[in-house]
């Protein structure tokens, strides 16, 4: 028993560290079973004058994210559908982004509730438009997960893997619950 605890902490202390390195670990190539993005948007039941301008990912088994990779086209459409952004800062090398990705942002109740209530945005912090946006909101850590409102103002923040329930709290925080 003393040992697997040991083992837990040396895991969960090696996550931390790779994250919150200032130097990213090389690349891995692309994972091939995930779909790429698509130029389609997605069907909705709202009108075609209520649904982001910006093309959107075609996947209904996760979280919606808007095609884009800079930030001001996704809060045009905020301010236009009256909506909050989430905003998700990841990078291909970071363990715990992937832990987000394929354990948390799959799960229905967060994908119905963020596709439903926000116009969904993430950004790779590596890229050239990732480290401007982080630098604007300074993000220096990852995973970082953000709440915007229309205007880009920070309503919520949260640093690291964000649970079901810390994103439950979050959502609901920024619909006014």
């Amino acid at each position: 028993m003393k040992k697997l605890l040991i083992i837990t902490g040396l895991f969960y202390l090696l996550i931390a560290m790779a994250c919150g390195s200032s130097r990213p670990a090389p690349r891995p190539a692309p994972r091939p079973n995930k779909p790429p993005l698509t130029q389609k948007p997605a069907p909705s039941k709202t009108p075609i004058e209520e649904r982001p301008q910006l093309p959107i990912q075609d996947n209904y088994k996760d979280i919606q994210w808007v095609d884009s990779e800079r930030l001001m086209p996704v809060l045009e459409d905020a301010q236009r559908l009256k909506k909050n952004v989430f905003v998700v800062f990841y990078a291909t090398w970071c363990a715990p982004c992937k832990v987000m990705e394929e354990e948390i942002f799959t799960q229905k109740q967060v994908y119905d509730f963020y596709n439903e209530h926000f116009i969904n945005f993430r950004t790779d912090f590596d890229s050239d438009a990732g480290k401007t946006i982080a630098q604007i909101y300074e993000v220096e850590k990852l995973p970082t997960v953000l709440l915007l409102n229309p205007q880009g103002v920070v309503i919520d923040r949260h640093l690291g893997i964000a649970s079901v329930a810390e994103l439950t709290r979050m959502g609901n925080k920024g619909i006014g619950k």
